[in-house]
């Protein structure tokens, strides 16, 4: 099963879990076997209206049970970390809502003659990080983030800039959103400023530079917004816009004017530059600013002088 024919089936939300749901479900459906071999790797991806009890469970990995005669092959039991036969579902049900990283080459389908399911080891967020699985990874990225242990952001960069994969470094750049602190600013500047990395590793660097950046950054992102990459344009505007940049409302006008391209999963470069300059301009009326750093760099400011003041 192709990455893109998941994707677009799977319903994965935005920047780590793609776009919004089609209408390929059947097609998926045909593409794997009838019958979901036991020892499985499967992720739940989403939620909704009929099963809101899993709403809490997004993101956790489940392996398929060995099957019962009693219940039949369309009862699929899902096994849990720690071994535990905690739940069923359906095929169609674990197609909707659930990604299948990994379909196993097992062929006893009852078990006999197997041992339970062990429990399994569960990895650290900066494996997860380093995942070939995309949605591993952004969820390695989400625990950093709620963790936000400044031990771990150089790992998190080394990553950036040196992992061996698009994913992990996109995913890296999207950690290191969430993270607090300095050091991961220089990182995302490179990343954003580097032609030879891949648009998507650029693109999440630029946006993540939105509410962790310094002065430096804005001309980064500004000079970005002419670069080749469509990503790259789209999110540099992004980012501008939230940093309330009065510079780049010229550079912004000329892609509203003239690039019309689309972002996958989102929209035209155009429309986003002129909702980023509709988003400076409210907030210079808002806040009287003109020719003044953003409201990021202006509290950075205020607080090196308060602490030049102590000293």
């Amino acid at each position: 099963m192709s990455e893109t024919l998941r994707n677009a089936v799977t319903g994965k939300v935005k920047s780590w879990y793609g776009r919004t749901r089609g209408p390929l479900v059947q097609m998926l459906i045909k593409t794997i076997t009838k019958t979901i071999p036991p020892r499985s790797r499967v992720r739940l991806i989403r939620a909704d209206s009929r099963t809101p009890s899993w709403k809490k469970d997004i993101g956790r990995q489940f392996r398929v049970g060995y099957y019962s005669r009693k219940d039949g092959l369309d009862c699929i039991w899902l096994v849990n970390e720690n071994g535990v036969y905690e739940q069923t579902t359906n095929r169609k049900f674990l197609l909707k809502y659930f990604d299948v990283e990994y379909l196993s080459p097992e062929k006893n389908l009852y078990g006999r003659g197997k041992r339970r399911l062990r429990k399994i080891l569960i990895p650290s967020p900066l494996e997860r990080l380093n995942s070939r699985s995309s949605i591993e990874a952004y969820e390695g990225a989400k625990e950093i983030g709620q963790k936000d242990n400044r031990g771990t952001v150089r790992s998190v960069i080394d990553v950036l800039l040196q992992g061996q994969r698009v994913l992990n470094r996109a995913a890296a750049a999207y950690a290191l959103n969430l993270t607090h602190g300095k050091a991961a600013i220089p990182a995302l500047e490179r990343s954003v400023g580097n032609k030879r990395e891949h648009p998507k590793v650029r693109g999440q660097a630029a946006e993540s530079l939105a509410h962790n950046h310094r002065a430096k950054s804005h001309h980064i992102l500004r000079v970005n917004l002419n670069d080749p990459s469509k990503e790259v344009r789209f999110w540099c505007a992004f980012s501008l816009s939230q940093m309330a940049d009065e510079d780049a409302l010229v550079p912004l006008k000329k892609l509203a004017e003239k690039d019309h391209r689309i972002v996958k999963g989102f929209w035209s470069v155009s429309k986003e530059a002129n909702w980023a300059m509709r988003e400076i301009q409210k907030e210079i009326r808002a806040c009287g600013r003109r020719r003044q750093p953003c409201l990021f760099c202006s509290k950075v400011r205020r607080k090196r002088a308060s602490r030049m003041s102590h000293a």
